[in-house]
């Protein structure tokens, strides 16, 4: 009977002890998802801030025609920098046409690459984005200061760069427009009730 007991007792602290073990990792998740979850296109890194007027560079397409970047225009742009080397840069390219469709009344989206054109041409034939303004040369990343891919910056039709990071899902090249709704530099800013003045600032990598 007391080995029972005692059994018992074991088996209620048991479950007691796996209790407390779960709610520790439910906690940390949470924490590890809001980390998460604003990561990519929301950090901030070096360049011109959000909220400044966006570096104006022209830079020809792949067939040679001129595109300007950062100014003002009868449409938003949506650059998106990749790479034929980048798998998530690939990952992404059915989610970038279909914000292209969505939004075709109002945003231009331009591809922008640097490399091997042979690469070039074969990424561009194997997702068919023959029908696309696609940039082939150094200019638009350094101007814009690119040191990751995939990478996304959104300028309004006035020539403003309203977001930029980072973009590795469909859901933080949503956040780019997120926040040009928000009125905010960042989600982060958003979250924490702060407004965007022009000024970006440095989030952890």
């Amino acid at each position: 009977m007391e080995g029972l007991i005692v059994s018992n007792i074991l088996l209620w602290c048991l479950l007691l002890a796996l209790a407390f073990a779960v709610m520790g990792l439910v906690r940390q998740i949470g924490v590890l998802h809001a980390r998460l979850a604003p990561a990519g296109a929301l950090m901030m890194d070096k360049g011109v801030a959000v909220g400044d007027a966006a570096p104006k560079v022209t830079a020809a397409d792949r067939n040679g025609r001129p595109v300007n970047f950062g100014y003002p225009g009868e449409k938003a742009q949506l650059l998106f920098f990749l790479s034929p080397t980048c798998p998530i840069c690939k990952s992404l390219l059915p989610a970038i046409r279909s914000i292209a469709r969505e939004q075709a009344d109002r945003l231009e989206v331009v591809y922008v690459s640097d490399g091997d054109m042979d690469a070039q041409a074969a990424l561009i034939r194997e997702h068919k984005l023959e029908d696309v303004t696609y940039v082939v040369g150094p200019e638009v990343g350094m101007t814009y200061q690119i040191g990751k891919l995939p990478y996304a910056a959104l300028i309004d039709k006035a020539g403003t760069l309203r977001a930029k990071g980072l973009v590795n899902s469909r859901e933080h090249l949503d956040s780019l427009f997120e926040t040009e709704h928000l009125g905010r530099a960042t989600l982060q800013q958003y979250l924490h009730g702060g407004h965007s003045h022009g000024h970006s600032h440095s989030a952890q990598q």
